[in-house]
């Protein structure tokens, strides 16, 4: 899996998680965050062939799965 589709998996969750959510201004910051993740991803698949030399998803991603 992708950094690109990670992104759009998380920004799906988050929308699922401010669909649930009851107050108002929760709602609203979780719609945020999804819109950052949707941000992330359509950037991640804009640089798809760019050499980088730190991604720190990569980093997060490895020090949970420890």
């Amino acid at each position: 899996m992708g950094r690109a589709e990670q992104y759009w998996n998380l920004a799906t969750d988050v929308r699922a998680r401010a669909s649930k959510e009851s107050s108002p201004i929760l709602k609203a910051e979780w719609e945020n965050l999804a819109e950052t993740y949707v941000r992330l991803a359509e950037q991640s698949e804009d640089s798809a062939g760019a050499n980088l030399t730190y991604d720190p998803v990569w980093d997060i991603l490895d020090r949970t799965a420890h």
